[in-house]
């Protein structure tokens, strides 16, 4: 995955013509220095207040305050309307407390005009307005208790209402408790927003003043150690490990027999038989990663197609994420570090140090074996670690690779929601250089994941039925549509089921690929599936010999010499955007078709990537029929959903994890040997509707043109071989092209007449049988037996007077 840098040269990418009129954004910032004016004149206007100035203000109206008839001498820097502003703000509200909530006038007028999401500020915002009434009313019961004081001015109007009504109902004492509670939760919530995390780090510094107490009056007490004094401390320390280890095999689900007594070994030290030791180690909470929120949904190029200028989607068309921040359940973070450290200290297995990273939806806690454990001890018990946290989704990870520490994640009991526009409207995506970014979710640590589809370079997806496997590619369709422009992608979209891709029809005009003679822009039958798929494998081809004619080894590099004016449009060159293949249920092609279908499947991932051709594969039934040795050899890169059981996850990822996911998005990625649980953004139907009608307003170019390929029958190659017999119609212009080109190949013959495989095959081995070419020669073009055309013409008459 790429990291954004901070600093980022953009040469390649032509900055758009400014519009005539008030730039995008303009009225935010207007309204951001407006805001900010006003804080300025409510701040300075309660700053000189003055006592003085409301016997000269009282009895006016506002209206001739605004119209003075004649000068009032005024103490206030703002004059009458910052006389009759101070006023209100001060004595008649919470007194100069009041002036705090000016504050937050600024905040939100500077993010205003910075154009800066101001959902962050509600939180704070309510807990400031709280904290000036506090104040206000503790001010007032101060006043209430000594006037001479002169805190009247101090506390205000609504401040000495709150302490005399506290002070008539809960009287002296009562009031002056309740404030001082009060007031110790506002500052613990401005010292940490999670008081059970205080709390839980004030009782153990509890429990360890007496510990510490007694070790230094033990120390106090140690004279010259002698054998028999030696004997006495080694003797007093066994017997109160065994009444620990006693007391707690008893309260153990584990123990069957309550009666039975605790076995001892001889050779474990105090330390690793310690149970209780073990469960108070000290617990790291690591939270989620905030990124960096972006600006806009900044144009990654702006080329012009067609003579129609695209406008990229704004993040407006996406719901917004709810402005709160992860509530973390300390107490089942401590509950289950207790649980997996006791178990392992059954097992005498020590560990020194634990750490929880807390993502949003599972929770990985880092355990740190002591020195000399084996690791293969703690993997023996992955099965009682699971049975002991009775929780769906456990995983464990041994070791973590980078790190001397075992890895258990745990799922929470309270999930995040990770909303698509949380993902995408950030500086990670916006100012990604890849080609093809794909928003696969966030990690545990909660930073975004994305990959570049060009690099992986194609995408095998299974999940089952509910584990979120459709709307996980929902996202990764609307990651491209927000990241690629029209002209540079563009997608061929199978949909056997009929239900799932339809709502992305609107897309035809714009990012949508059909053959010449398509009429349907969401493939649904499985005949027209085949023809495609065909289709792509003729346009690889054609785009195969147009890099030759470059002499370019990639798409981006040929298009580069293009716009540079290297390529000549009159010779057939023209650019090439990326075309991605989607495939919603290929258990049903494969059930189907068969081998017509994985044929070119194969031939597409095996070939495909230096020309721009991407394919995603996506099952709800992973087995081995559909997802075959020949698909899986070209996937490197594959994301698995929940499935049903360990066969499906080891099908899919070539071992266990899979069926241990908690679904609605819970999934593992795996690129190479690689394998990381991520949880999976949530786009809605709704949201994909406002966008695709948003796109469908803009002209477009069209849909894209795949060349047209000749209708061949649904049949096998096998049932195709053992058919009537008779010569293909094209033998004879298929000989003729294998001579003239002495290559026996069957991609020769599907380039040159735009035929598929499986008829180019058969009429190879029709070549064979007249003598024409070779046997089969394994992954070798077969020998040409014929030198020349005429030689071949003649073969043609004699065969014709036969």
């Amino acid at each position: 995955m790429a990291t954004p840098k901070t600093n980022r040269r953009r040469s390649d990418v032509t900055p758009p013509k400014p519009k005539a009129g008030p730039r995008i954004g303009r009225n935010k910032e207007v309204l951001g220095i407006l805001i900010l004016l006003v804080g300025i004149l409510l701040g300075a206007s309660g700053v000189t207040y003055s006592a003085s100035d409301n016997a000269l203000i009282q009895g006016k109206s506002f209206l001739e305050l605004l119209f003075p008839v004649e000068t009032i001498p005024l103490n206030n820097a703002v004059g009458p309307i910052g006389a009759w502003l101070a006023y209100v703000i001060v004595p008649s509200f919470f007194g100069y407390a009041s002036l705090l909530l000016i504050l937050l006038v600024f905040f939100y007028g500077y993010l205003i005009l910075r154009k800066r999401p101001s959902g962050g500020l509600v939180i704070p915002s309510i807990h400031l307005i709280w904290m000036v009434g506090l104040l206000g009313t503790l001010l007032g019961r101060i006043h209430l208790s000594d006037p001479n004081l002169g805190l009247e001015i101090w506390a205000g109007q609504y401040g000495h209402l709150a302490a005399s009504w506290l002070n008539s109902v809960l009287g002296w004492l009562g009031s002056w408790t309740i404030l001082g509670a009060f007031l110790i939760i506002g500052v613990l919530l401005v010292i940490d927003q999670d008081i059970q995390h205080w709390l839980d780090r004030v009782e153990r510094l509890w429990k360890a003043i007496p510990k510490a107490i007694r070790e230094h009056r033990q120390k106090d007490k140690t004279t010259p150690k002698t054998e028999k004094s030696e004997k006495a401390r080694l003797r007093s320390t066994w017997e109160s490990l065994d009444k620990r280890i006693q007391s707690s095999t008893e309260s153990s689900p584990d123990n069957q027999e309550s009666d039975s007594e605790p076995v001892e070994d001889p050779n474990a030290t105090p330390q690793q038989l310690s149970i209780e030791e073990n469960a108070e180690l000290e617990l790291s909470v690591t939270g989620q990663i905030t990124e960096q929120a972006g600006h806009s949904s900044r144009p990654r190029r702006t080329k012009i197609e067609g003579g129609h200028k695209y406008k990229f989607p704004h993040f407006g068309l996406l719901d917004a994420p709810l402005q709160t921040e992860q509530e973390i359940d300390y107490d089942e973070l401590e509950e289950n570090k207790t649980k997996l450290v006791e178990k392992l200290a059954r097992y005498k297995i020590e560990i020194i140090a634990v750490n929880a990273k807390v993502g949003p939806t599972v929770t990985l806690y880092e355990l740190t074996p002591a020195p000399g454990v084996k690791v293969s001890r703690i993997k023996s018990l992955e099965d009682d670690l699971a049975m002991v946290m009775a929780a769906q989704g456990i995983r464990m990870i041994i070791p973590i690779p980078g790190k001397s520490a075992v890895g258990v994640e745990i799922p929470n009991s309270r999930r995040e929601l990770v909303r698509v526009q949380s993902v995408l409207n950030t500086t990670r995506f916006q100012e990604s250089e890849m080609e093809l970014p794909v928003v696969l979710g966030k990690t545990i640590e909660g930073e975004i994941f994305i990959e570049d589809l060009t690099k992986m370079p194609h995408l095998l997806i299974a999940g089952a039925t509910g584990s979120g496997k459709s709307v996980g590619l929902n996202t990764l369709i609307t990651g491209l549509l927000y990241a690629c422009n029209p002209s540079d992608l563009k997608f061929v979209m199978v949909d056997p089921k009929k239900i799932e891709l339809q709502q992305y029809k609107e897309l035809e005009q714009h990012f949508l690929a059909i053959p010449e003679d398509g009429t349907e822009a969401i493939i649904t039958e499985i005949a027209d599936a085949l023809d495609i798929l065909r289709a792509c494998e003729r346009e690889m081809s054609i785009r195969y010999d147009l890099l030759k004619e470059a002499r370019v080894r990639g798409v981006k590099d040929y298009n580069i010499r293009l716009a540079e004016g290297e390529l000549d449009v009159n010779d057939g060159h023209k650019h090439l955007p990326y075309i991605i293949i989607i495939i919603d249920e290929l258990a049903d092609l494969m059930m189907t078709a068969g081998k017509d279908v994985e044929a070119p499947i194969a031939r597409l991932a095996q070939m495909a990537r230096a020309v721009g051709i991407h394919l995603i594969l996506a099952t709800q039934r992973p087995s081995v029929d559909v997802i075959t040795g020949l698909i899986k050899a070209n996937f490197p890169a594959r994301l698995a959903f929940q499935v049903a059981s360990k066969v499906d996850a080891r099908t899919i990822l070539d071992q266990n994890g899979a069926e241990q996911l908690v679904g609605n998005g819970d999934m593992l990625y795996m690129k190479g040997s690689k394998v990381l649980r991520l949880q999976g953004p949530f786009v809605s139907v709704k949201e994909i509707d406002r966008l695709m009608h948003y796109i469908q307003q803009q002209p477009g170019p069209g849909p894209y043109q795949l060349p047209k390929v000749e209708d061949e029958p649904l049949l096998s190659s096998s049932d195709q071989s053992s058919g009537n017999g008779a010569t293909d119609e094209l033998f004879e212009e298929a000989a003729r092209i294998i001579v003239r080109n002495q290559q026996g190949s069957v991609s020769l013959i599907q380039r040159k007449l735009s035929i598929g495989y499986t008829r180019a095959a058969r009429i190879i081995d029709q070549l064979e049988q007249a003598g024409i070419v070779g046997s089969f020669a394994g992954g070798k073009a077969r020998e040409v037996l014929v030198p020349d055309e005429v030689t071949l013409e003649k073969i043609f008459r004699t065969n014709l007077l036969s």
